[in-house]
């Protein structure tokens, strides 16, 4: 196991208001890797960085050795780096099936093969089925996402992400909105993928509870800043993120 994302001395500002300042960190390939910290804290604007929505104002990221400056996120999509939203960007009036088949065609070569159009879609339709019986959607695979309750239309997001066969998953707070059980199903959900099929997940979660259960490494953002970096039982015995995450002692 290597490492799968680097991430060097990142800065980031609007209208001179300091969003990250100097964010270094390293993922380590089959991690589960959490972000965390209080509203405001830079969380969003760090999974904004390594997906390509925004650029930074200073510093780098290296997904596999490569360095991704320049890269669109559909570009960073093909080397294997997925992403979830924190709202749902679903197509309602689509259905499930397709919205899924659309993540899938993001693993695709940016020029058209050499084999039929045809071809194409039925190995997209292939993969795409898989990813749904995977998350226990086929039932649904010609509902439109639309339709269906929160929970549900949750799992197609994260279907389509990963029908992307992504090698790094970056998921912007999944459980939000969700019942108890569903997290529970969620959970064994990313925990299976990151089994079977080799995928590191980066997360950004408001859940401590699932934070600390379910992840093995720990960043704490506070004001753009790294305030903690480890394991997750030293975040229950950091007072510095007692003070910045829970506003007193643990």
């Amino acid at each position: 196991m290597g490492t799968i994302l680097e991430v060097k001395d990142l800065h980031l500002s609007f209208k001179g208001v300091k969003a990250l300042s100097g964010v270094s960190f390293s993922v380590e390939e089959g991690a589960f890797f959490a972000v965390i910290g209080p509203n405001g804290a830079g969380k969003t604007s760090l999974l904004n960085i390594l997906s390509g929505v925004y650029s930074p104002s200073r510093g780098e990221v290296l997904f596999q050795g490569r360095p991704l400056r320049g890269l669109s996120p559909q570009a960073r999509a093909r080397l294997g780096l997925g992403r979830t939203f924190q709202g749902l960007e679903l197509f309602r009036g689509m259905s499930v099936l397709d919205n899924v088949k659309l993540g899938a065609e993001l693993a695709l070569p940016p020029y058209p093969p050499l084999f039929p159009r045809a071809q194409v879609e039925w190995r997209l339709r292939a993969w795409a089925e898989e990813v749904l019986d995977y998350l226990h959607l086929s039932p649904y695979r010609h509902t439109p996402a639309g339709m269906l309750p929160y929970g549900l239309q949750k799992r197609v997001e994260i279907a389509r992400a990963l029908a992307g066969r992504p090698r790094l998953l970056l998921l912007d707070e999944p459980m939000a909105g969700l019942s108890l059980e569903e997290k529970q199903d969620l959970a064994r959900f990313l925990l299976d993928a990151r089994e079977e099929w080799g995928i590191t997940l980066l997360w950004v979660e408001h859940d401590l509870r699932a934070v600390l259960e379910l992840s093995d490494q720990v960043l704490v953002l506070s004001y753009g800043e790294v305030l903690y970096l480890g394991g997750p039982e030293g975040v229950k015995k950091s007072a510095k993120v007692a003070e910045a995450y829970l506003g007193g002692a643990v």
